[in-house]
Order: structure tokens, then C-alpha cells, then sequence
């Protein structure tokens, strides 16, 4: 039996779409499994969401701003997400600028660092941001156990004066909660966990995942790891270049210029950016984790921070102290008053 032209034809335009598609399954994975942090391989339809002036992405609260910085040049949107290298990344986004301010001492502070957030577009340019192709939307996590505690040894025991001047007042008038309970007891690492972080909402120690709206994560295309900091801050520069004449941010801003101490700027730096930090975010916590946690407050932390550990997301390195199924075994150490 023989095949009519068109036939062939038809087949031969099957087995091509086919193989194509394989293809591209195939370069979309290659490119989100290169290193830890990746880019995501799917782009989501644009009339899918619609960005409303009360999501946390975009309205703008006295004391607690989640919007994302955003850079037109490089069309890339960033969200600051506390205890995972916010200092570094808000002088490197001042620097994109071209802004001296990039070295200030009081980078963190709008009226120098002069950075542009999502709020500050109208919302219907917001929402382009969010859902245009065009744009890279991108942020850095942390695994809770390590970042929680970097939190309470940064906020709490470094800056306990602050702490018990201001958290301690506010977590007085919350409820039932006695201020000179947590004067007392805050440089106890378990009081902090089951009291102050379920008390006091704190962008340093918030789960990360509820820092943007859940409509919102499948439109973040890049996610970076603390643990590869360096190597995934290095690919995110990489893959983004100025609309004026195609330089990479890595090119311009990320290959020197760094290291020592940034906040002077007479001292000519030769290290890339996050050169110095490969490992510093992670392992002065990390050395510590088995001196601050019990069995017990590994699970809590597991429970508290379950948004953190299970969505589809992250996807970190598990970090087991103890073996759960030992934890019942060995008392209630980890309970607080």
C-alpha cells in the first residue's frame, strides 16, 4: 500500500513538532537545574492574575514594606528578603543606578538609597512588571532553621538594647503577654522562638514564603540560595543586561569593586560582588545551629515555618540536627516558659 504525498508530508510534520518539543523540554531543564538557583521554565499567561492595590507586592505599609525594588534599565524586579544578603543586594541595586550612595553608610534608608519600588508605579504599569516575559522577577531564600536563627542572633543578642527597647514594648501590649517576660527571657533562644516570632510579626524572622502573595510566586522566575550565594548571585547578574547597550550587570557592576569594606569609597575593591560572602551567610549561623536547637525546637521551627519547607519553590538542602524519631526520648528541654 502506498502513501499519498500529502500523507508523507503530514507525517514527516508530526515527527518534526515532536522532536522539537522534546528539545525544548530538554534545553528548559538544563537551564533550571544549572546550579541551585534557577530560572523558571514555564511563563505564565498575563490575564492569569491581576495585581490589586492591597497585595502585599504592592501596597505600601508604615513599617513593613514588601514591595520589590525595580530597575528599568535592566528589567529586573527584587525582593529584599531579610537575613538573606539585603545589605549587599540594596548597595548593588543602588550602584546599578550609578549612585555614590551605593558605599552610605545608611543604604537601608529610602532617602539615600533612592531606590524605586513597585508601589511607586501605577498599577497598571505594576501589573506589566509582574507579568511581562520581558522582565526578570527575582528574589534569594534561606533555609528557616539557619535564617531564624541568624535573625535572633543578629536582633536579639547583638541588638538587645534595640530589642528590649522596642520589640519587647510591643510584644507587651499584644495580648496577655508580659513586656518584662520578654526583658527577662529574650536572649533565650527558645522564648524567642515560641513566644516573640508567633507574637510579633517581623519581616527578619516572617516565613518568607508569606512575604508575597501566593498568587503571586509562579511569576517569580529566578530563586537563588543563600548556600550558593556567590555562584547564584553571579548567574541572576549574568542574565541580566541594560536596555541601553546590552552590558551584563554582571559586566558593569559585578566584577570588581567589591570586598573589604564597601562603605568607603576611597578604597579602590578588586574582589567580584559576594566574592568575600560564599560562605559567611551561612556558616557563622550554621556552626552554631546544634548549640541553640533541641529536638524539640527543630520541630517547631519545622511547624512555624512549614510554609517555608513545603511549597514547590525552594526546594532546600534538608538540614536534619536530630533525629525526629529520637526527639520524644529526650525530654522537654526544648519547652520555654
Amino acid at each position: 500500500m502506498h502513501r499519498t504525498p500529502i500523507v508523507k508530508y503530514v507525517l514527516l510534520l508530526l515527527l518534526f513538532l515532536v522532536s522539537c518539543t522534546f528539545l525544548l523540554k530538554l534545553k528548559k531543564s538544563e537551564v533550571k537545574n544549572e546550579g541551585n538557583g534557577y530560572f523558571a521554565d514555564e511563563v505564565v499567561s498575563h490575564e492569569d492574575v491581576e495585581l490589586d492595590a492591597n497585595d502585599i507586592i504592592y501596597h505600601k505599609r508604615n513599617d513593613k514594606n514588601f514591595a520589590p525594588v525595580v530597575n528599568e534599565e535592566y528589567k529586573v524586579v527584587f525582593f529584599m528578603i531579610a537575613k538573606c544578603a539585603t545589605s549587599e543586594w540594596t548597595r548593588m541595586f543602588v550602584r546599578m543606578m550609578g549612585s555614590p550612595n551605593w558605599c552610605a553608610h545608611w543604604v537601608h534608608k529610602p532617602e539615600v538609597n533612592r531606590l524605586k519600588f513597585l508601589h511607586d508605579y501605577p498599577i497598571d504599569q505594576a501589573q506589566e512588571i509582574m507579568t511581562s516575559p520581558d522582565w526578570t522577577r527575582a528574589l534569594f531564600v534561606r533555609n528557616p532553621k539557619d535564617r531564624v536563627l541568624s535573625a535572633f542572633l543578629d536582633k536579639v543578642i547583638n541588638g538587645s538594647k534595640h530589642f528590649v527597647s522596642h520589640e519587647c514594648h510591643n510584644y507587651g501590649k499584644k495580648g496577655d503577654n508580659k513586656q518584662e517576660d520578654c526583658i527577662a527571657y529574650h536572649r533565650d533562644f527558645g522564648f524567642f522562638l515560641k513566644n516573640v516570632t508567633t507574637v510579633l510579626t517581623n519581616k527578619h524572622w516572617m516565613p518568607m514564603y508569606d512575604q508575597i502573595d501566593e498568587k503571586w510566586w509562579p511569576y517569580i522566575n529566578f530563586i537563588g540560595k543563600i548556600q550558593d550565594l556567590n555562584e547564584d548571585a553571579t548567574r541572576l547578574l549574568k542574565s541580566i543586561k541594560s536596555e541601553k547597550d546590552g552590558i551584563s550587570a554582571w559586566d558593569r557592576w559585578g566584577t570588581t569593586g567589591w570586598g573589604g569594606d564597601e562603605r568607603n569609597c576611597e578604597i579602590k575593591h578588586t574582589q567580584s560582588f559576594l566574592e568575600r560572602n560564599d560562605a559567611r551567610h551561612e556558616t557563622d549561623a550554621h556552626e552554631k545551629l546544634r548549640k541553640y536547637y533541641t529536638p524539640e525546637l527543630e520541630i517547631f521551627v519545622e511547624e512555624q515555618y512549614k510554609n517555608d519547607f513545603n511549597n514547590p519553590y525552594f526546594d532546600f538542602n534538608p538540614i536534619e540536627l536530630y533525629p525526629h524519631n529520637d526527639a520524644s526520648k529526650l525530654g522537654l528541654e526544648g519547652q520555654t516558659r
